[in-house]
């Protein structure tokens, strides 16, 4: 819990609020307390859209959903104003730690306690969907461990499937590694997209880990709907019966009902003695009480720098660069988090014991241990990270590899762009036509810049002089590096798995690979730069949008260190400059554009012009601005106070 700040407020209705429990785009959440001294998360409406109709329409949606559900294994709607700002409601503060923090602290669940859990959280989900809601957002951090059992909580993002419509706009509809494919893909949610996140949390107690490995939003998101659940060293019965919960087809998983039913449990949960020990845990001396958290992936090293012309001063203001999708340039990285780990299933043998880590889930990506904090839960708490698209393409193995690619220093297949000099020397320019594959220790090579799939699993770009001027910052044993036909270049690991890309895939194909005679390479497709491994020089440091700016599919704003592109699949998405997706609208369809408003507010429409995602900015006086920041983030401005920030988690 968070101290408060002299910007929040101290009362609300009856209750005096003591501490802050977590923040988001939609409100605050405080822990308060009534005259009698009865604990409750009460959750606080922002200002800014305290007279924004869509918004509080939502808000009373979800005061509704708490109030239809109730059960042991959900928590309970107090109290709420709903018709006189500011608008708040109050739910039953239920300490306990998250399933998350206690198996990061404890380890993975003993399989008995953990067919118990899952059986007790269907049993609540069931009678969340009895009721007609969808809760949306069920992963380890909003499973609460209190003395009483498991409880499922944060219902911030719950929606009925009647209000489809209504909650499509400025709405978190999930978490990267938890939705289910057709979510990601479809955006399409159901009672089955509940069942396929119930499944991967249980994954990730009874194995410790991410069941769909660690990486960025966009490497998650392109296992979850390629691949299988890692479910290495699970009991064979609840693997089964976790791997159907977590079925591709929404039609093959079992109902919650039908889960309790399969779990067969006989456990006292509250009396097992590994859950006893967590809820002592929680309560040692010394504890303090914290907000739900979502787990982030190891930080990388720092870049190591690498030395360039110094870029021309540019004003903070400077015109706004409008192009077709070029992904931010990278610098080369330092050592990366592990990413690549074991997503098969094996049925464990006989002496596998208990459950252990994959054997490939090692380095800065392996689980830690850590004292457990107890957490204030709250069933409006949003913790949501913005989302990103389901990479397109097949991720198939079975494209050739080519016999050509050279190895190490050697002469590379040149490409329709240009033919080699007739006297061995390398072209000045090289271009690459799909499908391409270099294995470990094979290359593309140009006079001035030279392309490696390294030993170490790297992807990276050297200069005539042999020195690195840019890399994926990928790590591992028989990586491969493939140029797809759909033009994606992406790394894949021994499993075929892949764990990085240039995300620059369309239906469209016709990408070339290009490396240059200035020393980049570049992803191009129709004389435009999809990706190109070196920045633009004239790109300021900052950069204001002013109102009434429009991106059509391809289009995007650009400063030196973030991208806001308005992709062809209809996502909204916020690139850094590594190239790694921040953020995203999560509106799939074709010929959807973003327009930022007179009114403040940025918006996607529709190609009908319907809007499906807006960031409720509006004000009737305007006044706003679009910034995309030096730190990678961009706001809507007003007055010199943030409106909207990326950054934060939209609840």
């Amino acid at each position: 819990m968070y101290p408060l700040q002299h910007s929040d407020p101290t009362n609300m209705g009856r209750y005096r609020l003591i501490g802050r429990l977590g923040s988001g785009g939609m409100g605050s959440v405080y822990l308060g307390r009534t005259p009698g001294g009865r604990p409750a998360a009460v959750k606080v409406v922002n200002a800014h859209l305290q007279d924004d109709s869509a918004a509080l329409q939502r808000f009373r949606r979800e005061v509704e959903t708490l109030g239809t559900v109730r059960n042991a294994f959900t928590a309970a709607l107090i109290d709420a104003e709903v018709d006189t700002p500011p608008f708040w409601m109050a739910t039953e503060y239920v300490p306990g730690p998250t399933l998350a923090d206690a198996v990061e602290a404890s380890g993975p669940f003993p399989v008995d306690l953990g067919r118990a859990v899952l059986a007790a959280l269907a049993e609540g989900l069931a009678d969340v969907h009895v009721h007609g809601v969808l809760h949306r957002d069920i992963k380890p951090q909003n499973v609460i461990l209190s003395a009483t059992g498991p409880q499922l909580i944060d219902f911030g993002i719950a929606r009925s499937d009647e209000m489809t419509n209504i909650t499509q706009v400025g709405t978190a509809i999930g978490t990267p590694g938890f939705m289910a494919p057709e979510t990601l893909t479809r955006n399409e949610a159901g009672p089955p997209s509940d069942v396929f996140a119930l499944g991967v949390t249980m994954a990730y107690c009874l194995t410790g880990r991410p069941p769909y490995g660690h990486g960025s939003l966009a490497t998650v998101s392109y296992r979850t709907v390629h691949e299988e659940m890692d479910l290495a060293g699970v009991d064979t019965e609840m693997a089964e019966l976790i791997a159907r919960c977590g079925h591709k087809d929404p039609a093959q998983r079992p109902g919650p009902q039908r889960i309790v039913e399969l779990c067969e449990s006989e456990t006292d949960i509250v009396s097992h003695p590994a859950y006893q020990r967590i809820i002592a845990m929680a309560a040692a001396p010394g504890t303090v009480a914290a907000p739900p958290t979502v787990p982030a992936p190891p930080v990388p090293a720092p870049p190591a720098p690498v030395p360039s012309e110094p870029a021309a001063p540019m004003s903070p203001d400077a015109p706004t660069r409008i192009g077709v999708a070029t992904p931010a340039p990278s610098a080369a990285p330092g050592p990366a988090p592990a990413t690549a780990v074991q997503t098969q299933y094996t049925a464990p043998s006989p002496q596998a014991g208990a459950p252990a880590a994959a054997a490939r889930d090692t380095g800065p990506a392996r689980l830690r241990r850590k004292p457990l904090v107890a957490v204030g839960a709250v069933a409006a708490v949003a913790v949501v990270a913005a989302t990103v698209i389901a990479l397109a393409g097949s991720g198939s193995n079975a494209e050739a590899k080519d016999p050509k690619a050279s190895t190490s220093h050697g002469g590379s297949d040149p490409g329709a762009g240009e033919k080699p000099a007739t006297d061995g020397r390398l072209p000045q320019s090289l271009t690459v036509e799909a499908p391409r594959t270099l294995e470990a220790g094979q290359s593309l090579e140009a006079a001035h810049v030279r392309l490696t799939m390294l030993e170490s699993g790297d992807l990276a770009a050297h200069d005539e002089n042999g020195r690195q001027v840019w890399a994926a910052g990928t790590s591992g044993e028989n990586h491969e590096a493939v140029f797809q036909e759909d033009g994606d270049l992406v790394v894949r690991d021994a499993d075929g798995k892949t764990v990085w890309a240039t995300h620059t895939s369309s239906r469209q194909g016709g990408a070339v690979l290009e490396l240059r005679a200035d020393g980049v390479v570049a992803v191009a497709r129709g004389g435009k730069d999809l990706f190109r491994t070196s920045p633009d020089p004239a790109l300021p440091q900052s950069l204001t949008v002013q109102a009434r700016r429009t991106l059509l599919a391809g289009e995007f704003v650009q400063a030196a260190h973030m991208k806001l592109i308005m992709q062809e699949d209809g996502n909204l998405v916020a690139y850094d400059e590594d190239n790694q997706p921040t953020w995203a609208s999560r509106t799939f369809g074709e010929n959807h554009k973003a327009v930022f408003q007179e009114d403040g507010n940025l918006v996607v429409y529709t190609a009908d012009d319907k809007p499906v995602w807006a960031t409720n900015t509006g004000y009737p006086d305007g006044g706003a601005v679009l910034r995309l920041r030096a730190d990678g983030a961009f706001a809507i401005t007003k007055d010199g106070r943030d409106l909207y920030l990326s950054s934060e988690p939209a609840s």
